[in-house]
């Protein structure tokens, strides 16, 4: 296939289809966009001005990614490639201070590439389309047994109930006079019409402060730091521990050291952005250390984030040795701006939040992950049997009791307090 911009070879960008694209082509000399869509149809990108067509680059390797432009094929304009690089989720590029000067230089010559006799063109239809734009299951009701619809049944699962986590209002990093204390949350999405997001408590963008009371209970002692329940994890992937490598030694100087459940997290090959791919919004961005700001002595290491940091996810690690995952709507990793009001007055900004949300790096993994699973499994109008059953079990929390004895099923709705006994799957 060759552009019809410039005559130049196009190459095919290696992301996967969608609902919306089957393929995806660049031309490799003025960079314009080629998309195969659902429906058959072969549509060419409209011309941008070279500061309002690119995304900036996103990678936790490289410090400064978002001082470039992402080029396609995990490079920069300006040549720097690495295995994760992506366009950023929440922010585009140029015409900003501070971004990379070769980057501009590239971005500009790009341009000049482009006929200006073509820069009026609103896109161009090349092949029309062939069939109907293909119906997502999420743009339908649920029928009767798929997930989502009110009368749907789940498999009962049956196990004698083991020690549970309680649920607190705060959770406590460390011991004594020193420890932390902090308000306990869990901050996630709304998971359909079972756990809705109403907006009643504290809300992050598209996450929800729910009360732990009001979440499935874990049992804390099933997550021993294996992940036995995701399945292989993978070995340590080199261009993931040379970001962890770097936080890990500057840790070590303060008498500090990352728990082994979080490296794996991190840098194991299976795991490695395991929670980016399901629920949608929220992405692995590894920083830090830097300086709690409830006690200098302990340390943060920012991990996880939504995609416009209106909530992020953070390793704490106290002086004692103790850790647990914690959240804020502040991104501590980098300076503040300036505020002002209304008048043109210095606004000081409130000091930042912190909620407890987790004992450990797995436990929150496992929460995050069933969950969104589950929001993945009713958009796509899945049926009972297609769904883990540990995940179902986890659901069922939410589902109150319609009928009575050892074989009462349960209908879709709100949580109608403490689960009935019996329902449940390892390791709840």
């Amino acid at each position: 296939m060759r552009c019809d911009i410039c005559e130049h070879d196009l190459a095919k960008w290696d992301l996967p289809p969608s609902r919306w694209t089957r393929e995806v082509w660049i031309c490799t000399w003025c960079f314009a966009v080629v998309r195969v869509g659902g429906d058959g149809a072969i549509v060419r990108q409209a011309y941008s001005e070279w500061d309002l067509r690119w995304e900036a680059a996103w990678t936790d390797m490289l410090p400064d990614a978002r001082r470039h432009a992402y080029g396609y094929f995990r490079r920069t304009l300006c040549g720097i490639e690495r295995p994760d690089l992506a366009g950023s989720p929440f922010g585009m590029w140029g015409g900003g201070r501070d971004e990379c000067p070769d980057c501009t230089a590239a971005a500009r010559a790009i341009d000049d590439r482009w006929p200006e006799d073509r820069r009026d063109d609103l896109g161009r239809i090349l092949v029309p389309a062939t069939g109907p734009a293909p119906v997502h299951p999420s743009e339908r009701d649920p029928l009767p047994g798929e997930l989502g619809h009110p009368d749907v049944q789940l498999p009962e699962v049956r196990r004698s109930p083991p020690a549970r986590v309680v649920a607190a209002a705060h959770g406590v990093i460390g011991d004594g006079p020193e420890a932390v204390r902090l308000p306990a949350c869990w901050a996630g999405y709304g998971i359909g019409p079972y756990r809705p997001y109403d907006g009643r408590d504290r809300t992050f963008a598209w996450f929800q402060a729910y009360a732990l009371d009001s979440v499935p209970p874990l049992d804390e002692a099933s997550f021993v730091g294996d992940y036995a329940w995701f399945g292989e994890i993978g070995e340590p992937l080199d261009y993931r521990t040379a970001v962890t490598d770097p936080i890990a030694a500057e840790l070590a100087r303060d008498g500090l050291e990352l728990p082994a459940d979080f490296l794996a997290l991190i840098t194991r090959s299976g795991l490695h952005r395991c929670l980016d791919r399901v629920g949608g919004g929220a992405w692995t961005d590894v920083s830090g250390p830097v300086p709690s700001p409830l006690d200098p002595a302990d340390r943060l290491v920012a991990f996880f984030r939504d995609q416009q940091s209106c909530i992020v996810w953070y390793l704490y690690l106290h002086h004692n040795g103790q850790s647990a995952v914690v959240s804020s709507d502040r991104d501590l990793t980098s300076a503040p701006g300036d505020y002002y009001g209304p008048d043109g007055e210095l606004v000081v900004p409130k000091p930042p939040e912190l909620f407890w949300n987790a004992p450990s790096t797995e436990l929150f993994a496992y929460r995050f992950f069933v969950e969104g699973s589950l929001i993945d499994a009713i958009g796509e109008r899945r049926r009972p049997d297609e769904v883990d059953p540990e995940h179902l079990a986890y659901l069922a929390h939410y589902l109150p009791v319609v009928s009575g004895g050892a074989g009462g099923q349960r209908g879709a709705g709100v949580n109608s307090g403490e689960p009935e006994a019996g329902w449940g799957a390892p390791p709840f």
